[in-house]
């Protein structure tokens, strides 16, 4: 749940020749601009899952950059169980095969663990599946040449694929959608203190939290410090619209 302070889950990768969106909820063009990135640079879009809130903003995407005259396709990633649905929801605002539009390219993720998923300049997205109960999701790996790595779990209870993801990657951004004290909330979700762990298990340097229910959103230091008594390298709460330039400041 988003809150007046913070919103649903989506990230932007930005490297020489690439921008991906990850994950598409609410108005991703608004958001993006508030961020200081431009909408048509976009060169590849990736919905981890179809939960409501990393998907539902994806007619709102396409529609917006058809309004800003977008030319070039826009290759959309997702599971293969994925591309009917999101084909459907495009389709019920008919936003597919619509004459003079720049084409919406619906895209199978290869899901052998470790495939890549996108190469686009220097930027290479690698997948792993994780664990969000019954619904089919995957977690991701994105690694820029000469620069370092980084991981995004997307929505999962704590699981060893993304920790196996995770090894040799610089930064772990791992959801903690609540505290320990309330496990069993959310079945299929991580608590800050799972996510501590993961990070640790995986030998990165840094973790920053994300997916944070609004139940919480007033207990950010809270959920930082139970991360870090399971991981000793830096943790943040993933700062809204906030950028965080590559190399990361030693």
């Amino acid at each position: 749940m988003p809150s007046a302070q913070r919103d649903t889950t989506s990230l932007v990768f930005e490297a020489p020749a690439a921008m991906v969106l990850i994950d598409c909820g609410g108005s991703p063009v608004g958001r993006m601009r508030q961020a200081g990135l431009d909408p048509l640079g976009l060169t590849h879009v990736v919905v981890t899952h179809i939960h409501p809130d990393h998907a539902y903003g994806l007619p709102a995407l396409i529609q917006n950059l058809r309004l800003l005259r977008r030319s070039a396709p826009l290759p959309v990633l997702c599971r293969p169980e994925h591309m009917e649905p999101l084909r459907q929801l495009l389709a019920l605002f008919g936003l597919t095969d619509r004459p003079g539009a720049f084409p919406v390219a619906l895209t199978a993720i290869d899901l052998a663990a470790g495939a890549p998923a996108v190469t686009a300049g220097a930027l290479v997205l690698r997948t792993t599946s994780n664990s969000h109960g019954t619904m089919p999701n995957f977690a991701l790996r994105a690694d820029v040449t000469g620069a370092g790595s980084v991981v995004y779990s997307s929505d999962t209870e704590p699981t060893e694929s993304v920790a196996d993801l995770a090894r040799g990657a610089h930064t772990l951004i791992h959801e903690a959608t609540f505290p320990h004290r309330d496990r069993g909330r959310f079945g299929t979700h991580s608590t800050a203190q799972e996510a501590g762990e993961i990070a640790a298990r995986a030998g990165v340097r840094r973790l920053i939290l994300t997916h944070v229910d609004a139940d919480y959103h007033d207990e950010i230091d809270a959920l930082a410090a139970e991360a870090a008594r399971a991981f000793h390298g830096p943790v943040e709460v993933a700062r809204e619209l906030g950028a965080y330039p590559w190399p990361p400041a030693p």
